[in-house]
């Protein structure tokens, strides 16, 4: 009776009783360490417990234990235990050597009670008592774990996380807090972690979730620092729930998707840590073939010894600029041909630091339209100086014969060769006007081509400005007293010596004189105003009561060989070039032109120029 309450004693109790010989071969295990472990009879006995139940870690300190019960013949100690899933218990292990009658150690007989609990109320009391306040003092969630998996103690902001109250965590296996599809791996990196411990990053590179009470699940970012203490050591996990970081670098993606340019992201190292489907169109590379790689791979081999150079220069001072300005810059696609780029930089701020965005942009198509325009440009220039030479050519030709033409025609129209008839003076007088007409014409198309051939000369002189308005008064007066029109000339006091080419002032002064004394009628009046403008300039204003402009006709104003009338018919000679050629002088040296008009009113021409000019050609 008492043998069999014996052997049901040694079977049916809830503690794991584990009998070994003397090398550790298990030869009973009851059903207590089958409940604890998780092996069965037949999957235990005969194997060593070192191989099935204890840590690798352990293994050295348990062998020591065993040998000293085997010579001291027991043995009292706390310890953990691998459970066949990989998981850990802490057990309470009360061992003794069992000897036969000669003092020989046949069995080892060891009794190992599951305290996983207790240790963890222990281990909260401790860690409790020491870091609580320090715990609730920090953003994140703080989630400490034993060697064993479970959670020893938690701070309200990693209960608020998961949504679980206050102490409902305590004692349950971390992996409560996991996505059911991690579950499985997690109790090894764990066990890893435990064998290793240090201050890290948990899976860096990793996408990871946390899943709250209710389900739902969430991004988290989880650093691991381990925790020595009286009792061991924990594992003390910081979360952040990345939620908001992951959805603003969803929307950072997509406008990375969204932009025309490819879009290269590169850390301090030089290392792709981005790009967008833009750049794979680009470079012809797949994403993954170009993320974790130098950037130099996009740069022709050429450039790839001073690039790093360059690229260690931006992140020293970093600021958004064009890269290389001034410079061709090409990039190098993955079948080896070059094409010619754009790129501008842009610093860009992270969590984990300074990054480097380029925005790369293909300008083979600029590149050659470009070129095509300047090989146009070269042809239009080409076309110019030619036709340049032929009106100068033309001018010279035509002058000749044509001042030959007006000489003869002067001549006969004084009466020196004898007496003429009234019909004959009409025709003279009207080759005379012709030729004149002409001749003025080929001298301002020359001036003209001088002008846009950039060989019209400046020669700047000092003179009085009041002078020299007057003498081109003095010189158009015939014109204007045939007509009675009254000319009045109003130059400012302050307005002394200006230093301008003095010949072509007088050329814009002639010809806006002439004009307003041409377009106004029979005793009309015409105001000349020289007035101060800005620290170095001086305005000039012509203003007549002439005939006026109609609103319409003033952009044309300027341009050659037009034209305007304000009657039905042409009524007033000219050649077309006058005003065109006076703008062209008036910029050559630094001055505008511009022109207020009314119909039946009168018309005013201001000019502005500086007060000094430099010689040279146009």
């Amino acid at each position: 009776m008492k043998t069999d309450l014996d052997h049901l004693l040694l079977t049916e109790t809830p503690d794991a009783v584990v009998v070994t010989t003397p090398d550790g071969k298990v030869v009973h295990w009851n059903k207590g360490a089958e409940t604890i472990f998780g092996y069965t009879n037949t999957e235990a006995v005969g194997r060593a417990v070192n191989e099935i139940i204890v840590p690798p870690d352990r293994i050295d300190e348990e062998r020591k234990i065993f040998r000293e019960t085997l010579e001291t013949r027991s043995a009292t100690y706390e310890s953990i235990r691998r459970r066949k899933d990989g998981s850990l218990v802490y057990v309470d292990i009360s061992s003794k050597a069992v000897r036969n009658a000669q003092g020989q150690v046949e069995f080892v007989l060891s009794s190992e009670k599951d305290v996983t609990h207790l240790k963890v109320l222990r281990d909260a009391k401790l860690v409790e008592a020491k870091f609580r306040e320090l715990l609730e003092s920090t953003p994140d969630g703080i989630v400490m774990v034993n060697p064993t998996g479970r959670i020893v103690l938690t701070n309200s902001q990693a209960e608020k996380l998961f949504g679980y109250e206050r102490g409902e965590l305590r004692g349950q296996l971390i992996e409560v807090l996991l996505p059911e599809r991690y579950r499985g791996g997690h109790v090894g990196h764990r066990s890893n972690y435990f064998a290793q411990p240090r201050t890290r990053t948990m899976g860096a590179g990793l996408e990871l979730y946390g899943l709250r009470k209710d389900g739902v699940e969430f991004p988290v970012e989880i650093s691991l620092s381990p925790l020595k203490t009286e009792e061991g050591t924990l594992v003390m996990s910081a979360i952040r729930d990345i939620t908001d970081r992951k959805r603003a670098e969803q929307k950072f993606r997509g406008l990375l998707e969204s932009a025309p340019d490819a879009i290269v992201i590169v850390n301090r190292e030089g290392n792709i840590v981005l790009v967008n489907s833009q750049t794979e169109k680009l470079f012809g590379y797949q994403r993954e073939q170009l993320l974790g790689r130098k950037v130099e791979i996009l740069v022709p081999e050429r450039f790839r010894n001073k690039h790093p150079g360059y690229r260690t220069g931006f992140f020293a001072e970093p600021r958004a600029r064009a890269m290389g300005a001034g410079l061709e810059l090409h990039g190098l696609r993955m079948d080896g041909s070059e094409f010619p780029v754009e790129i501008s930089l842009s610093p860009l701020e992270t969590e984990e630091g300074t990054l480097a965005m380029s925005a790369i942009r293909d300008i083979t198509d600029r590149k050659r339209i470009e070129r095509d325009l300047h090989d146009k440009n070269i042809e239009l220039q080409n076309a110019a100086e030619a036709k340049n030479r032929f009106l100068a050519n033309m001018s010279h030709e035509l002058r000749t014969p044509l001042n030959g033409i007006i000489g003869f025609a002067e001549f006969l129209a004084d009466g020196k060769p004898g007496a003429l008839n009234p019909k004959q003076k009409e025709y003279l007088e009207d080759i005379l006007n012709s030729g004149r007409h002409l001749l003025q014409l080929i001298n301002d198309v020359l001036d003209l081509a001088k002008v846009e051939a950039g060989k019209m000369e400046l020669s700047p002189e000092k003179f009085t400005l009041r002078k020299a308005i007057e003498e081109v008064c003095a010189v158009a007066r015939p014109i204007s007293q045939k007509k009675s029109i009254q000319v009045s000339v109003d130059v400012a006091p302050q307005l002394g010596d200006v230093t301008l080419d003095q010949q072509k002032f007088k050329q814009v002064l002639y010809n806006l004189l002439s004009n307003a004394v041409k377009f106004t009628d029979d005793r009309g009046r015409v105001d000349l105003i020289a007035t101060p403008h800005e620290a170095d300039r001086f305005k000039l204003a012509v203003k007549d009561t002439g005939i006026g402009i109609k609103a319409e006709d003033l952009k044309r104003l300027f341009t050659e060989f037009e034209q305007l009338e304000s009657g039905a018919s042409r009524r007033y000679e000219g050649t077309g070039l006058g005003l065109a050629l006076t703008r062209r002088i008036v910029e050559l040296q630094g001055g505008t032109i511009g022109v207020e008009s009314e119909v039946g009113k009168g018309s005013t021409f201001t000019v502005t120029l500086p007060l000094v000019i430099k010689g040279g050609r146009s």
